[in-house]
């Protein structure tokens, strides 16, 4: 290895932030056990050839792009004069100008970090030894107990576990957590169900999700990292191919737009877009929401339904303050519309009413913090409070237009099991958390890779982005 102009260019303007993050993400992440397996054939791929079997797999420094040594990385060179790569089977950094191998120190340093990181635990209170009693064990206690009965306290951090991060990925990691801990979406993915209707597992995001659940409720506490997913989301969503800091909202759509359309059976896209497929992404999270708009002078009435997977509310900013409750009654608000004719008698009279014709199992609230102006989006500090139990019914279309019955009323409670927090002033600035609800209705932060416990009223202090709450009673057909 010897001194190199163009990593030392490279560096200048880049300086190695990509490098770090490449190697938390794809190159520290596999254990030596699973490093043949890990790096080139479930982690990564060529972007020219998802079959191409050459072991000398390079990440660009430059750009988000994979290519195998010996085939398809001379062709990146030429057309996008990217010079510096890391081959992900160690983590060196190769320069393609030079046809060598270049050791820089900080890299190495780098390297040296990410290893020790990769290997500690991060749960504080996961570090005591925990026990799981079998029936004997439980039986013995019992019989030699001055109590009257025994109760066995679960291990707390059980299903708790941190998500590496290197510089940006903060809006994919509080999103996954909220994941992880949705119970319906949980309990599904482990009862192994999912029909792949991709040409490979690596293609098919669920089948992803499978295996990184599986990993995540393996017992360990040890962080972990998400790569499978990253490069899924690389390859296959354009918009999210950078080192830039993304909106976990956007991240949430597109990440459950193609969860929904890979849980689908094939030609279920040209169903229509109101009507429910047997996906599970559909039952979970897809409702209906209902349009009213009627004419006041004729009493013309049109209405349309359309599918949501999530609520954008307004924020109505100070004086006065204003609740989610508040944001929700301003949402489903008849409302004039002073630009609209009517159809039938062409007058300028005409109101319009959103309401919730189906409810979802899991209703994901986004309040609408960010606002455009200029060439930035700003955000806007206000805290909205927000409820532990939400009753949805007040907004549901039967409920508004009276024409349901006690007998047909159906129970509309939530309950709220996860919150994603912005914290910056823009949305390409700052930094996201999840507070998640966990085992006896305890809570906790989980920032990147540090969990922590926390308390009921710090979650309702906070300034919620994305809310999420699930059904309290779900019903069984």
């Amino acid at each position: 290895m010897s001194p190199c102009a163009h990593l030392k260019a490279f560096k200048a303007e880049h300086g190695l932030v990509p490098y770090r993050m490449i190697h938390a993400y794809f190159v520290s992440t596999s254990t030596k056990k699973q490093k043949g397996l890990a790096y080139h054939k479930i982690v990564s791929r060529c972007f020219d050839n998802d079959y191409c079997t050459n072991h000398r797999l390079l990440a660009c420094l430059s750009c988000i792009y994979f290519a195998c040594y010996e085939k398809h990385v001379a062709h990146h060179v030429k057309t996008r004069s990217h010079l510096v790569y890391v081959e992900l089977s160690n983590g060196h950094i190769l320069c393609t100008a030079c046809d060598d191998y270049i050791y820089d120190s900080e890299a190495e340093e780098m390297m040296r970090e990410e290893r020790e990181a990769n290997e500690d635990p991060v749960h504080n209170f996961a570090t005591n030894f925990s026990w799981t009693p079998s029936d004997d064990d439980v039986k013995v206690l019992a019989d030699h107990s001055s109590s009257s009965s025994v109760v066995v306290v679960p291990n707390p951090s059980f299903g708790l576990r941190g998500l590496n991060n290197m510089q940006g990925n903060c809006f994919m990691n509080c999103i996954m957590q909220a994941f992880f801990h949705t119970p319906i979406l949980r309990n599904y993915v482990f009862t192994d169900k999912h029909t792949c209707y991709a040409k490979r597992p690596s293609d098919c995001l669920f089948c992803i999700f499978q295996k990184v659940f599986q990993k995540y409720y393996d017992g360990s506490c040890k962080a972990m990292s998400l790569p499978e997913v990253l490069h899924f989301i690389w390859k296959n969503i354009p918009s999210f191919r950078s080192l830039d800091q993304q909106d976990a909202h956007e991240f949430f759509e597109s990440t459950l737009t193609w969860l929904q359309k890979q849980t689908s059976p094939p030609g279920a896209e040209s169903a229509a877009p109101a009507s429910p497929t047997d996906s599970i992404i559909d039952v979970i999270f897809n409702g209906q929401i209902r349009s009213d708009v009627m004419c006041l002078s004729c009493g013309n009435m049109s209405t349309t339904i359309d599918p949501f997977c999530n609520v954008s509310l307004d924020i109505v900013e100070p004086p006065p303050a204003i609740d989610l409750v508040q944001c929700l009654e301003h949402y489903t608000r008849v409302e004039a519309l002073s630009e609209a004719k009517c159809d039938e008698c062409l007058k300028l009279v005409v109101t319009k009413q959103m309401t919730f014709s189906v409810l979802p199992l899991v209703i994901v609230v986004h309040l609408k913090r960010f606002e455009q102006v200029g060439v930035k989006k700003w955000k806007k500090p206000v805290k909205v409070p927000f409820p532990l139990e939400l009753d949805m019914s007040p907004y549901v279309s039967d409920y508004r237009n009276r024409s349901y019955e006690l007998k047909d009323h159906v129970d509309n409670r939530y309950s709220l099991y996860s919150v994603v927090v912005h914290t910056g002033v823009e949305v390409d600035i700052g930094h996201y958390v999840a507070f998640i609800r966990h085992a006896n209705n305890s809570w906790f932060e989980c920032d990147d890779l540090e969990i922590r416990p926390v308390s009921e009223q710090e979650v309702l202090s906070c300034q919620g982005y994305l809310l999420f709450y699930h059904k309290t009673v779900l019903f069984y057909k």
